[in-house]
């Protein structure tokens, strides 16, 4: 699922959103803008008061109209919610309504632009809302409106499937045959595909009534221009909107475009083995996945769904998608070479704190609108027989066979695709219309649906195929050939290719062309993105007249959520479409920390779990100043020896070092290992545990003398017996 790791670091953001912006007045988050005479939506579109779609001053469109409700506690101050009232289905416009959810938070200042900013979120199914204030205080200037897809977490009705996602957590606990994991994967979709289907018509939900709801929106609020910014699946929805509405699209900001190129099928290696070889890691990730694929480890976390502790057991592929999904935070990027290497090495407690975050990146979406979306528009196709996919590929595999098609409706369809090549492995991209098989670097065909662009705009790519990102999805069988990683360090394919009988007539209709889009668009990427590799989006914008591309270094998925250049980027694109980058996009915001140059341990990332664990630090450290504070005492009144002092000095001076190289080590680094110098400095310690040593066992020495000796001997044990470990 895309966007995954991205979606639940939306749902982080919300509690410190301080992104870098590029001037002008701080945004207030507190009472609401005064009315501007051009540019502010109509007071009647955002001040009605109202809580049903019969709500009285409900302001309507000709087939859409809003209503305002309680904001959640999470959004700032001054920020107006509401509901789009639009049909199910825009093909059935007498049937029922749905509510879209939405927030408006309101610029302030003479500096205030009269074009607002409208978000969405990934997925299918991530939320938007919880973006607000970060996105308020990246583009202080502006309005800043905030829009759930239809079926997500603050639209009505919800397309929730708690089944699916117990489903997922069930497979990676035990090592069952692929036939039995995928029964049991369509028997939990299905019971919620049931479900959903009596409370929702689930033709309505799909990229173009999602686009379509985003255009009403505009029109309700009574804004005559905005700008569009979508990340990852809402790059689709956005260029639907823009090419539905190109009077009211002022501007496009595309981050982590899903092209054509980048289509649900196949079973993801090539995608993740070119990542790998920009990395440099090749070789160690190839074995780091045949170590884990020969032994799999037991690994134990909290079952999001029950809270209760489970047990995990983890292959190779299993590991390498969750890695795969780590590539999508920037502060796990810098230390994925190093974290390789140490799994490799067979430290797989390193794996834990990526582990853990599986259950926040299962929470983010809303799993019965992201299978609703994607079996519709653009169904996954199955992985190659005897492949070993990663996981996130196989459950959708797996699902989509087994959530049946609703009925047909007139909802257009998407424009013919057209053969595209898969991003970053020089490997051909199968297509469906001819059945070639393509190049893998993990030397296992695959499959997928290639899609251009509509008409001259190359960037108006259609459907929903999105990269895999989710977390904890589905399994094939252990017994079946894994692919050997990652292949070669250079990222050409090694698989074999050849030709199948074409199943397209034999004069095929020519695709439908749409025409170019005339707002100028920016396109951004992120150099380690998995999901969407930098590469096809980078040849989809060169296609594009109106369209430029801007790839930023050291970050993955969400560039806008990962690079505080990547914002600045943004912010300066929407002044002025024609401005140069603010930044430089080749620096990446944290140096990489390379095998061996850390003190790879698990110990720390469990102190953070576990404070507790500290206790022989802290003592060590309190016990250290009472020593010397004590023996400069006892020295002032001539009543002590100058060994109790310099223990104590020593003691603090091993305390104070240890501070000092714990300086600028990012917490994610810490996650993983500690700085190489610490295991060298513990010789300060072990000395200072000597010299309290021989003080106490002095002649005439006090009986508390003792302590420090006792204390220093806990601590030496623990840190050498256990912290660098």
């Amino acid at each position: 699922m895309p966007g995954a790791q991205a979606a639940a670091r939306a749902e982080r953001v919300t509690a410190d959103p301080t992104p870098q912006t590029t001037g002008g007045a701080t945004p207030q988050t507190t009472g609401r803008a005064k009315p501007h005479a051009t540019g502010r939506p109509t007071p009647k579109a955002t001040r009605t008061a109202g809580s049903t779609s019969q709500a009285p001053g409900a302001v309507s469109t000709k087939q859409a109209r809003v209503e305002q409700h309680p904001c959640s506690k999470q959004l700032p101050a001054g920020t107006i919610c509401g509901f789009l009232i639009v049909p199910e289905r825009r093909d059935v416009p007498s049937g029922p309504t749905i509510k879209v959810g939405y927030a408006v938070h309101h610029a302030e200042g003479p500096g205030r632009k009269a074009d607002a900013v409208v978000y969405m979120g990934g997925g299918p199914g991530s939320s938007s809302q919880q973006l607000t204030g970060f996105l308020a205080e990246m583009l202080p200037n502006r309005d800043v409106i905030t829009i759930e897809q239809r079926g997500d977490r603050y639209s009505e009705p919800r397309l929730q499937c708690p089944e699916i996602a117990e489903g997922l957590v069930q497979t990676l606990q035990t090592t069952g045959q692929a036939a039995q994991e995928s029964a049991l994967l369509a028997k939990d979709a299905l019971t919620c595909q049931d479900r959903l289907s009596g409370q929702a018509s689930l033709s309505g939900y799909r990229t173009s009534e999602i686009a379509a709801d985003v255009v009403d929106l505009r029109k309700a609020l009574g804004y005559s221009k905005w700008n569009l910014l979508g990340v990852s699946y809402s790059t689709r929805v956005m260029l639907q909107a823009a090419a539905k509405d190109p009077q009211g699209t002022r501007s496009v900001v595309l981050d982590s475009l899903v092209t054509g190129r980048v289509a649900p099928n196949g079973d993801g290696w090539p995608r993740l083995a070119a990542t790998i070889a920009k990395l440099g890691i090749t070789a160690r990730f190839d074995a780091m996945v045949a170590r884990l694929n020969a032994k799999p480890v037991t690994l134990t976390t909290r079952n999001p769904i029950t809270g209760a502790e489970v047990t995990l057991l983890l292959d190779g592929a299993d590991v390498a998608t969750i890695l795969a999904e780590s590539l999508q935070s920037s502060d796990v990027i810098p230390i994925f070479p190093a974290l390789v290497d140490g799994v490799a090495d067979g430290r797989t407690g390193l794996l834990q704190p990526l582990l853990d975050e599986v259950g926040n990146d299962l929470l983010s979406h809303e799993w019965g609108l992201y299978y609703t979306v994607l079996c519709q528009d653009q169904p996954p196709s199955a992985p190659a027989p005897g492949s070993r996919p990663l996981f996130t590929y196989a459950a959708d595999a797996a699902v989509c066979p087994a959530w049946p098609a609703p009925p047909k409706t007139a909802v257009s369809s998407p424009p013919a695709s057209t053969p595209g090549k898969t991003p970053g492995t020089g490997s051909t991209t199968p297509n469906r219309a001819t059945g070639t098989p393509g190049k893998g670097t993990t030397g296992t065909n695959t499959t997928g649906t290639g899609t251009t662009g509509t008409g001259g705009s190359a960037v108006g790519a259609s459907g929903t195929g999105t990269g895999k990102t989710g977390t904890v999805q589905g399994r094939t069988p252990r017994a079946r050939t894994t692919p050997g990683a990652t292949g070669s360090g250079n990222t050409r394919g090694t698989g074999r290719t050849g030709r199948v009988k074409s199943r397209t007539p034999r004069t095929p209709r020519p695709p439908v062309r749409k025409p170019a889009l005339a707002a100028p668009v920016l396109v951004v990427g992120g150099q380690f993105d998995a999901t969407t590799p930098p590469e096809a989006a980078r040849e989809t914008a060169l296609r594009t007249p109106s369209a430029r591309f801007v790839e930023f270094a050291g970050v993955g998925h969400a560039v806008f959520l990962n690079s505080g250049c990547g914002r600045r980027t943004i912010a300066a694109f929407l002044d002025d479409p024609a401005a140069s980058a603010p930044c430089d996009p080749a620096e990446a915001p944290r140096p990489m920390v390379q095998p061996g140059t850390i003190l790879l341990t698990s110990s720390a990332y469990e102190i953070t779990k576990h404070p507790v664990m500290l206790i022989p630090l802290l003592g060590f450290a309190l016990i250290s100043a009472l020593q010397l504070l004590l023996g400069l005492v006892a020295l002032v009144r001539r009543r002590g020896d100058w060994l109790a002092v310099l223990g104590g000095v020593l003691g603090l001076a091993f305390i104070g070092l240890v501070i000092d190289s714990l300086r600028g080590f990012a917490p994610m680094t810490l996650a993983i290992g500690l700085p190489e110098e610490i295991p060298w400095y513990g010789l300060i310690a072990i000395a200072a545990w000597l010299v309290s040593t021989v003080s106490a066992f002095r002649l005439r020495a006090r009986a508390f003398a003792i302590v420090p000796c006792l204390a220093g001997l806990a601590f030496i044990t623990w840190m050498y017996g256990w912290l660098v470990v």
